[in-house]
């Protein structure tokens, strides 16, 4: 399910004509989702300070109405994505500060979503950069940790390259969501690609790329996208190569073409390769 999206914010909290300015968006945030959270206190005197709970853990700053670092599992997690996503695709995370807006029940998180959010449709949580620092809202849930990670790859990520074609960048999101332990064979996709392999079932980047708006990314796509993904970082050291340099490119701010390009002229037997690695 899709658990992102820029969205459209009231005019009251853009800068430069359509250009959102996440200072003023994080300004707002931290004031009025705490008097959210406090039950009735009055929004114009209630400050970042009282949330009750906030932390820094890495360049995550945490704003949450309930103890996070309860659970020593997702603190280690989160600290550790940075280096996980460094080590993994051999690129420079930078340390951009990243705000993350808890709310302990789902109610909370809707009544502030609704108010400054009224045209998205629900997600269990949501990230949003344009200008300013990254944010990402969530509430608490069964898939809180597994959606954080999520948000917080594409944080690091958009915080890193200067663009990620949508498509990739929620590959990569889906790939980074389960801890390092689990992210070669251990994600809910991968049943599914498996007895799509099976059927000789192959997707083509092309068809990923003509993907151009998040709404069109259904239950398929964000499947095809992390098969993909897997794909070229665990087939061989070939295949993790096309896309290393590709990433490398776009940091070093040099055009690298489109990936589906890339892997026609590096991997001509792509499509048998891609099966035979689904199929063992």
């Amino acid at each position: 399910m899709p658990r992102d999206l820029n969205a459209t914010l009231p005019t009251d909290l853009h800068a430069d004509g359509d250009r959102l300015n996440t200072n003023h968006l994080l300004r707002a945030t931290l004031l009025i989702a705490a008097a959210l959270c406090s039950r009735g206190v009055d929004a114009q005197s209630t400050s970042a300070d009282r949330w009750p709970f906030e932390a820094q853990i890495g360049q995550f700053a945490i704003h949450s109405d309930f103890n996070v670092a309860a659970n020593p599992q997702f603190v280690a997690q989160l600290g550790s994505l940075q280096a996980d996503l460094k080590k993994t695709l051999q690129i420079e995370i930078y340390p951009e500060p990243i705000h993350l807006i808890l709310f302990e029940h789902q109610a909370n998180y809707q009544g502030y979503m609704q108010r400054y959010f009224p045209t998205v449709p629900f997600r269990r949580a949501l990230f949003i950069k344009r200008r300013g620092p990254g944010m990402v809202f969530a509430y608490k849930s069964d898939q809180m940790y597994v959606d954080l990670r999520h948000e917080t790859s594409h944080a690091l990520l958009n915080a890193s390259l200067p663009y990620v074609p949508l498509w990739l960048d929620e590959g990569l999101a889906e790939y980074f969501e389960s801890p390092p332990t689990g992210n070669a064979r251990q994600h809910t996709h991968q049943a599914t690609t498996r007895r799509k392999a099976f059927w000789r079932q192959v997707p083509t980047i092309e068809s990923l790329e003509a993907v151009g708006d998040l709404t069109a990314m259904g239950a398929t796509e964000y499947q095809e996208a992390w098969s993909w993904v897997h794909f070229l970082l665990h087939e061989s050291d070939q295949s993790r190569g096309v896309l290393i340099r590709f990433l490398q490119e776009l940091q070093a701010h040099s055009p690298p073409g489109q990936l589906s390009r890339r892997v026609a002229t590096e991997l001509p037997d792509w499509k048998e390769r891609y099966l035979a690695h689904f199929q063992r």
